[in-house]
């Protein structure tokens, strides 16, 4: 299963929607990670087997910089940044054919709401 962790960007009101989406999730404050670096951020999640999802667009540098780092990240590019919109792209996304859990895993994913673009990393 899936296991998503939100960066600090992120409404727990999202964390509760994909949830009931049927998916894992949890916030960096369930972990004492608000204040966290990006990079300690990715270490925490590969550690722990989780997907990051943010609309920060720091987190594909470590991704392209850090070839060490085997981890899926969710980037979002949206306009429109409200709640509202940011659960209508995950779910759109989540339901997307071109996702599934292997090309999630070790893989950015950028999603501006229309276009998937999806980098993975050969291991």
């Amino acid at each position: 299963m899936l296991k998503f962790l939100l960066n600090g960007n992120l409404s727990w009101e999202t964390k509760e929607f994909l949830k009931r989406l049927g998916y894992q999730v949890a916030t960096l404050t369930e972990f004492g990670l608000s204040k966290a670096q990006d990079l300690e951020i990715v270490q925490f999640a590969q550690k722990n087997k989780y997907t990051i999802i943010t609309l920060d667009l720091d987190f594909g540098e470590i991704y392209y910089y850090y070839r060490s780092i085997k981890i899926g990240i969710i980037v979002l590019r949206l306009k429109d940044q409200t709640i509202m919109s940011v659960n209508q792209a995950l779910k759109i996304l989540l339901s997307s054919k071109v996702i599934d859990k292997r090309s999630i895993k070790n893989s950015l994913i950028i999603f501006d709401g229309i276009k998937i673009r999806i980098r993975r990393r050969i291991i």
